[in-house]
């Protein structure tokens, strides 16, 4: 009974300092149990961050996984090939550089007595494309270059002679307007879109409405007509639809006609690259599924292409997309009395080197300073280069690169 009591063992196994002489050392060292719970107890807590974290980041990825699923579900759903068109994968791929991506959009407008009044004044027959235009993406993915092609162009139709451009549709499918496009750029197309510009309608529907900036005040429609101010103006639905298809109202018809056209895209590229649509999984499915029916694409267009295009152009913002019309020249009138627009040979060879050279910024400066001459609003550099000699200058840092 009188044995020197022995204390307990702690909890973490570690035997409590009795006091006496070596109490100071024995106190110190018992402070150790302590210190490790302490650790443990901060172990725990960063381990317990840590896997919400984790499953954090599982659900994140859980959820891209599921967008990026119903994305390709829809776009493979609802997707239209263009069955007849041939391969193009060709002997021009050469002609561009590795990494660009050259797109042939071609429009539809299914008019009616419009088109049929058209067809009567022009001596056309066949199967015609109302708009034609080259989607162009430099290899860096630093912008979009969107150019409508006039329809009525006076061109070489492979095989055919001369026509208008659009004619090459109903004289030998696709294949053949994809040939007269890249014999008259001297590039590669790599991807053909066909679209109804019906879908229009639907398209700035989904959007909730897109916003052109309209440079003249016109009415749309024989019945219940629209009328569209001059100024910034909100389209959506059968507006946008009345908007881009008319021309009777203008007296160069087709030049405002692309020009609205180019309006209407331009606003529904930045109604769709905007934060409240991006940022909106539900609003993009909803746009995919308003354009999609009235789309035919070629069998390379296919999701995990579109999928990769569109990582590749994350950055892009409405900034980065570029809309313009080919420069063509005078308008003519041919031996058989068709009124068509002949090509401006010295623009087209320095839009066809610039599309080589990747250098279509360089273009972009060229144009607007010569339409800045026009209007009477070049400036002349302080050293009072001739205008001339400004303009070559312009010419050579658009092409780029050595004849």
């Amino acid at each position: 009974m009188n044995d020197q009591h022995r204390p307990r063992r702690a909890k973490g196994g570690v035997v409590s300092a009795p006091s006496g002489t070596h109490g100071t050392r024995r106190g110190a060292a018992g402070q150790k149990p302590e210190r490790k719970r302490r650790l443990s107890r901060k172990s725990r807590i960063t381990l317990i961050v840590l896997s919400i974290l984790a499953v954090l980041a599982i659900v994140a990825a859980a959820v891209v996984y599921s967008y990026v699923n119903r994305l390709q579900t829809v776009f493979q759903e609802e997707r239209n090939v263009i069955e007849e068109l041939d391969s193009l994968d060709d002997e021009t791929a050469y002609r561009t550089a590795e990494g660009t991506i050259n797109i042939l959009l071609m429009g539809s407008d299914n008019r009616g007595a419009d088109e049929d009044d058209y067809r009567a004044r022009t001596g056309e027959e066949g199967e015609r494309s109302d708009s034609m235009m080259l989607v162009h993406i430099p290899a860096d993915r630093s912008g979009v270059y969107v150019m409508s092609i006039m329809r009525d162009l006076w061109v070489e139709v492979p095989g055919h002679g001369q026509g208008r451009i659009n004619s090459a549709l109903s004289a030998g499918g696709l294949d053949l307007a994809v040939d007269t496009v890249e014999n008259l750029l001297y590039t590669h197309i790599d991807h053909v879109v066909t679209i109804d510009f019906d879908g229009f309608e639907d398209l700035t529907a989904a959007l909730g409405g897109v916003y052109v900036d309209n440079p003249r005040s016109f009415s749309a429609g024989q019945i219940n007509p629209s009328f569209y101010p001059e100024g910034t103006i909100r389209l959506e639905g059968s507006e946008a639809l009345r908007f881009v298809r008319e021309r009777q109202s203008f007296p160069m018809s087709d030049y405002v006609r692309v020009e609205n056209q180019q309006l209407v895209m331009r606003a529904i590229a930045e109604r769709f690259l905007s934060g409240d649509t991006l940022t909106n999984p539900d609003r993009v499915l909803d746009v995919l599924e308003a354009i999609l029916p009235y789309m035919e694409m070629d069998t390379g267009l296919d999701q995990n292409t579109i999928i990769s295009y569109a990582l590749d152009m994350t950055s892009l913002r409405s900034r980065d997309i570029h809309t313009f019309t080919m420069p063509a020249g005078e308008p003519h009138t041919t031996s058989a009395g068709a009124e068509v627009i002949l090509p401006d040979e010295e623009m087209m060879t320095l839009l066809q080197r610039s599309l080589s050279s990747e250098n279509m910024d360089g273009f972009m400066a060229y144009m607007t300073s010569l339409e800045d001459a026009e209007n009477g609003t070049f400036t002349v550099t302080e050293d009072e280069e001739p205008l001339g000699v400004q303009v070559g200058r312009l010419i050579g840092e658009g092409l780029n690169r050595e004849d």
